[in-house]
């Protein structure tokens, strides 16, 4: 079992210092100064929740561009930077996973609804564009406010909170649209098969 990283004694300036620079000067060295003094923990953190490195380093470098946007907006009287950028970390992490799970289920569904009299044959890059042709078909034919957050989770690969910000519409109505986009767009699948 991993034991987690001890963070190294703090030399330099503060954490809080340095979210004032990014803040208010959109210092990259203020940045840099962070990432290299809170890297290894987030990535401990993450790590525990992927089992990929590549995309552990991906939402690693997530988690570095939203301490970037949303800098302005840190309070160090809230709490220690260290402490937001793990749960930041945790939950980007598990966005990952959720959205890898969710496109895996909606593939999975999408195979079984593709035509039986098809020849068996390992899939190669046109028959993975022709069923994306087709996905984004059946998404055309949702409820626009249903198919554009279906599209934005399983095309583009928002995480439900990135769509959120982005349409700018609370969370819980994204996560009521794509879980009734997916509904249609199983249903939509099933009568295709049956057809």
């Amino acid at each position: 079992m991993k034991k987690n990283p001890i963070p190294a004694p703090v030399e330099g300036p503060s954490d809080a210092d340095l979210m004032v620079e990014v803040a208010q000067n959109r210092s990259a060295r203020a940045l840099e100064i962070l990432y290299r003094r809170h890297r290894q923990v987030l990535r401990s953190v993450i790590m525990r929740v992927l089992d990929n490195e590549a995309d552990g380093e991906e939402v690693l470098q997530d988690v570095f561009v939203q301490l970037w946007q949303q800098a302005s907006s840190f309070s160090s009287e809230k709490g220690q930077l260290l402490g937001w950028l793990i749960i930041v970390a945790r939950r980007r992490a598990l966005d990952r996973v959720r959205r890898k799970l969710a496109y895996q289920a909606a593939t999975t569904r999408f195979e079984k609804a593709a035509p039986a009299d098809l020849p068996e044959h390992r899939p190669n890059v046109v028959d993975r564009e022709i069923r994306q042709h087709e996905l984004n078909e059946l998404i055309e034919e949702l409820p626009p406010n249903q198919g554009i957050a279906v599209k934005l989770t399983f095309v583009d690969g928002l995480s439900q909170r990135e769509i959120a910000s982005h349409l700018s519409v609370p969370l819980g109505t994204i996560k009521t649209r794509i879980e009734l986009g997916v509904k249609k767009l199983s249903r939509m699948m099933e009568l295709a098969e049956a057809a």
